[in-house]
């Protein structure tokens, strides 16, 4: 009886030794946009995925041209705009492999036709699980 119960715990060691770890999440995704910005101009808004580990990482995006999403909104949390408000989209699956040290960057412009005052910007880019969100950045629109 004691051979056997030594015998099932070096199978159940080995049966763990061949469930594979889970890889942390090396894929970052970042928001840049100006600190500041005239109202009526246009801002600039750039939204980076970046690859900071040291294999391959396999991305399951939507779109035949990558879907994202920029919101803009008050201090108080009020959207004021969202670029895909009004948008249908592709429901196209596609992978991207980002190398060890790529950065992809999905940009696009948002028109301040908006009161002066302090907004927050966000990104988001769906993917087949949840969608990679950015932190929010603040953007101060001046008269």
């Amino acid at each position: 009886m004691a051979a056997f119960s030594q015998w099932g715990g070096a199978v159940l060691c080995g049966v763990a030794l061949l469930v594979p770890l889970p890889r942390p999440v090396t894929v970052t995704c970042t928001l840049v946009a100006p600190d500041s910005a005239r109202r009526g101009h246009e801002v600039p808004i750039v939204l980076r995925l970046a690859n900071t580990g040291k294999a391959p990482e396999n991305l399951y995006l939507t779109g035949r041209t990558i879907t994202f999403d920029i919101i803009v909104a008050r201090a108080d949390g009020q959207v004021v705009w969202r670029r895909l408000e009004h948008e249908t989209g592709q429901q196209v699956l596609q992978v991207k492999t980002l190398a060890p040290g790529e950065i992809l960057e999905l940009r696009d412009a948002w028109r301040a036709l908006v009161d002066p005052g302090a907004y927050t910007v966000t990104g988001i880019i769906p993917t087949d699980r949840q969608p990679l969100r950015t932190a929010p950045v603040r953007l101060r629109i001046t008269p």
